[in-house]
């Protein structure tokens, strides 16, 4: 493979990110991968997708995302789309024997993404990947690593949050995130998806959760300034209560109307041997017990440690590894990894049973917070 011809259908918020990665890829890991060619991009017109291709670097645009799919010099479908538009998308793609990197989630639903995985185990040479951007923080790399080495042992507990604000105003108007048909979900699958595949990551399977939900403001403004309103109908928060299948018990809870927070992903986990704590607001650092430092008769267990994992990614040639870490640099690593996996012949992870299995997590959920109890995470 001499190129990876790139073409980004979507250039709002997250498809400027991608882009911007795109580019500082070959900074990073100079001479690693074929070259990345910013082949096309798709906006919804005229304006925007001239505007899109000037900005981004792309060298041809398109208003037709069918006409993208289609075009010869384009390798890899970037899907940086609002949820509703996914699947439609992602088949047509995967028809046309693309890869596929999709932001989170992968669907409205667990049958949509059922039906996508399925079309793309049938087609041998595509490859989705998705975006967990979060896997690749270096902190969290250096947990898995501990995880998988048996350093905390048994798995006792764990607690996972993922907290914004910025929603408590009522004069905030809709949007497709606030309407259930074209976003599937709310906090839950906005930013619950992140702390579902991270335990998944981390600790392994969904067996069962328990789960509610709440939505604090019902009606909001059409428009900005609009007197008319329109219903919310998705939650602004939920709680779950988790079952894995290793035995292990923890919560989750998801929330846009958490005041005097920015961006809040946190989670800690404890084990026979040990205990992880991490905050993506500290993200520089692991938190990690040593279970094993005991202190004296006085108490003073020394178990306690910073983990300074700063922005160590393994062959990268700048930044330096002790500088800070930067939110878009993990999105950048995601897509390295990625775009890596593709060149080498490799399933890339996170994959599409990734964004299948957290699926099937948050439609757990959902069914739960609706008829209450205890719910079984559907399998593939």
């Amino acid at each position: 493979m001499e190129k990876i011809g790139i073409g980004l259908i979507g250039y709002g918020g997250i498809g400027k990110i991608h882009t911007l990665c795109y580019k500082d890829i070959e900074m990073y890991y100079p001479g690693q991968l074929p070259e990345i060619d910013l082949a096309a991009v798709c906006a919804s017109n005229p304006e925007s997708a001239k505007r899109a291709a000037k900005e981004g670097g792309y060298r041809t645009w398109f208003t037709d995302a069918s006409a993208l799919i289609h075009d010869d010099d384009v390798t890899v479908i970037d899907c940086s789309l609002p949820n509703f538009a996914h699947r439609t998308i992602l088949l047509e793609a995967i028809a046309a024997g693309k890869h596929i990197y999709c932001e989170k989630p992968l669907a409205l639903n667990g049958a949509e993404a059922r039906e996508i995985a399925t079309a793309a185990a049938a087609a041998a040479k595509t490859q989705v990947g998705m975006t967990f951007n979060y896997r690749f923080i270096p902190a969290l790399l250096r947990a898995h690593e501990l995880v998988q080495a048996g350093a905390l042992g048994e798995i006792y507990r764990f607690q996972a949050e993922y907290l914004h604000t910025g929603y408590e105003n009522p004069e905030k108007p809709l949007s497709w995130r606030l309407q259930h048909d074209k976003s599937g979900g709310g906090a839950l699958a906005d930013l619950g998806a992140h702390a579902i595949d991270l335990m998944r990551w981390l600790l392994g399977e969904f067996e069962a959760v328990r789960a509610m939900t709440h939505t604090y403001i019902t009606e909001r403004p059409v428009s900005l300034g609009a007197k008319e309103k329109g219903a919310v109908t998705v939650d602004d928060a939920a709680w779950l209560q988790v079952r894995l299948k290793n035995g292990a018990l923890g919560t989750i809870e998801a929330s846009r109307f958490s005041t005097g927070v920015l961006d809040e992903l946190r989670f800690e986990i404890c084990g026979e041997k040990g205990a992880l704590r991490f905050n993506l607001m500290d993200a520089n650092y692991l938190y990690w017990f040593d279970a094993s430092r005991k202190g004296g008769t006085y108490g003073g267990d020394q178990g306690w440690q910073r983990l300074d994992t700063v922005q160590q990614y393994p062959g990268a040639s700048i930044p330096p590894a002790r500088s800070i870490l930067g939110w878009q640099r993990t999105h950048a690593e995601n897509q390295y990894q990625f775009l890596k996996a593709i060149a080498e012949g490799k399933t890339p992870q996170p994959n599409i049973i990734d964004g299948l299995r957290a699926q099937f997590v948050l439609d757990a959920a959902y069914l739960s917070a609706r008829q209450g109890g205890w719910v079984e995470v559907e399998q593939e």
